[in-house]
């Protein structure tokens, strides 16, 4: 507890102790409290938080069949606490299964990402590269394009061959990657 006059710093202690939380042990909600009563407390701490499951697709069926339990509320006529699911193809499956209808019926919106196409890789790699500070053209345009072919357009493999391909680019002293650097750096990472 924290104590104290108007002014005294009590927030500011809030928010200073809150800051030393490690963030991948503790997740602080910061809540200015109100005359309400309980449950509108636990509203305005439902309101704030979202949970969110990566690799969902490994949540056992059992599990994942009660997972609609969390996100209802005064008999399903609004949400208690929003979920957002991320996980491999596997996890559209799960929803098929007739114990996972519950939840299934109350998904509202579902989105599959694809893998980048050709075109994009380019402006993919011009970003990476603007986030560092690289400047200029760095790729080749056949490097662009064995970096797409390479990698499927997988953007974790993309980002992977092409660390390899500036690294045999830069061990032989050249300005600029070429297909034969990507074909270098696919035949020691991947």
């Amino acid at each position: 507890m924290v104590g104290g006059e108007v002014g005294a710093g009590k927030s500011t202690s809030l928010r200073a102790a809150a800051a030393r939380f490690i963030p991948s042990l503790y997740c602080v909600i910061p809540i200015v409290a109100t005359s309400g009563s309980l449950m509108e407390l636990l509203r305005q701490i439902c309101i704030r938080a979202a949970l969110t499951i990566d690799e969902a697709h490994i949540l056992r069926l059992d599990v994942f069949a009660q997972l609609h339990t969390l996100a209802q509320v005064d008999y399903d006529s609004r949400n208690l606490l929003p979920i957002v699911l991320s996980g491999q193809t596997a996890l559209i499956d799960k929803l098929l299964y007739h114990t996972s209808r519950p939840f299934a019926s109350r998904v509202v919106g579902r989105s599959h990402l694809e893998s980048l196409q050709r075109e994009h890789m380019e402006a993919y790699l011009v970003h990476h590269l603007a986030v560092v500070g690289g400047k200029g053209e760095l790729f080749a345009d056949d490097a662009v394009t064995a970096l797409h072919q390479s990698s499927g357009g997988i953007l974790r493999k993309a980002g992977i061959l092409a660390r390899g391909a500036m690294l045999a680019a830069a061990q032989e002293r050249c300005p600029v990657v070429t297909a034969e650097h990507v074909r270098i750096a696919t035949t020691e990472t991947l």
